[in-house]
Formats: C-alpha cells, structure tokens, sequence
C-alpha cells in the first residue's frame, strides 16, 4: 500500500506523516528525512527530501519557486523529463516496504505527476490519499508568524494550494481520506481510528500524544466565519469531504 499524505504548508502534515510512520507505514529514513527538526517543529517533519526535491524540479521547469510563496502557480504541470527518476524512486520503496507513504506540501501542486507514474507502473490500486486541511484563517496567521506573509497573500495561497489538491483529485477514483487539524487536534483518537480502518492497519494510539498537542491551535478556526469568495467556497467543500470521511 502507498499513502500519498497531501496538504498545504501548516496544515498538519508533519503530524499525520509522523503517526503513519510510527504505526508502521513507512514515510522514509532518518537519512531521506529532511529538514531535520528544528524550533517551529521540534518533533521533525518526516519529510522525505528525495521526493521533495523531485517535487521541486518539477515545478521549477515551470519557472515557479515554492518558497517563494507565489500564490500565482502554473497550471500545466507534467512529470516530463523527471518521469523515470519518480518511478526508480517509486520502485525503491516499494521494494523496501510493504506500507510506505511520503508527505510534501509540494505534492497539492504535483500530484498529477506522482499518480500518472503510479498508473503507469501499475501501482494506482494500490494507492490511498491522505488529505488533511486546516483553516484558511489559521494558516494564514501561521504564514505570517513564521514567514512575515501577508493576510491576503497567506489566504491566496491557501486557495491556490487546496483547490489545486481538488482539482487534481477530482477525475481519478483514488480512495481518499479527509479531515481537518482542527478536528484531529479535538478528537485525535477518533480520527485516527477511522483514518486507520481506512487504512486497514492497526492503530497504536500510545503514538498519538507524541505528535498531538491541542495547544498548537488554540485559536481553532477563529476568523473562518469571515471568510468570502474563493476561501468560504473552498471551506464548504473541505467541510464536506471531511463528514464523508468521518461519517
């Protein structure tokens, strides 16, 4: 099985990958984990930098930086020359583990490329989407703390980012499950419990207090009630995948 972790930057992801990656589904090594942990996540991001960086040279042949927190994103992104480095990579760990995933923001803009190289090893089937969101208002608070973004550009980024993830996902059949932060920050256990019945693996729950801490949001969705346009759209449609997935 392959479980593809997406979400935007401060959305949870570090925490959902460190859960799967103790409870037995691989999301790398401590080699292949970068960046290390550092002070705005102390517990490590379980990031697994070989498909990060092969995320990042995707979208720079299309002239476009992540870290340039650039709501404006290209929207013709192709695997191309990279195609044969995602599959070796790709075959690498799936000779290595029988459950493995990876987590990359990055993977909302490139998502399209992974699944076309998994159908083209005949690998879909075997695919499962992790989708975790968090609240435009609080992401864009984040951005601001760690990053010195702006409100609007921390929303827009959001926007870019999540509707992407939808778009992308929308015309594949790929099972998927979704919630909020919020939600996992609430309720960790009852999250995690339908996430791994999702899943089909056994859930150690002693794991969860290690990357769960209700303090990291106190503020919730605080400022979502505000939100109009694309962002209030967006949010509705979040909300209603994550009953679905929790129903």
């Amino acid at each position: 099985m392959i479980v593809i972790v997406v979400g935007m930057h401060r959305s949870g992801t570090s925490a959902v990958a460190g859960i799967l990656h103790l409870n037995g589904i691989s999301m790398g090594s401590d080699k292949s984990f970068r960046p290390k942990p550092l002070p705005q996540n102390p517990k490590g991001f379980y990031e697994n930098y070989d498909f990060r960086r092969l995320s990042d040279n995707i979208l720079a042949t299309e002239r476009y930086k992540v870290k340039s927190f650039n709501p404006e994103i290209p929207q013709e992104v192709t695997a191309g020359k990279f195609a044969r480095k995602m599959a070796k990579l790709i075959d690498d760990c799936e000779t290595g583990s029988e459950k493995w995933g990876w987590k990359d923001p990055r993977v909302c803009l490139t998502l399209n490329c992974w699944l076309d190289v998994l159908e083209s090893m005949a690998l879909l089937n075997e695919t499962r989407i992790v989708f975790t969101s968090r609240s435009a208002s609080s992401v864009a608070r984040s951005l601001h703390k760690r990053d010195g973004l702006s409100t609007e550009v921390g929303l827009n980024l959001w926007c870019a980012y999540n509707q992407r993830a939808l778009d992308l996902l929308t015309p594949r059949s790929i099972p998927t499950f979704h919630f909020a932060y919020e939600t996992l920050l609430a309720e960790p256990e009852a999250v995690c419990r339908k996430l791994f019945q999702f899943l089909e693996t056994d859930l150690d729950t002693s794991v969860l207090e290690t990357f769960i801490d209700p303090n990291l949001n106190r503020s919730g969705a605080e400022g979502d009630d505000e939100l109009s346009g694309e962002a209030a759209e967006i949010t509705t449609v979040l909300g209603s995948l994550e009953e679905e997935s929790l129903a």
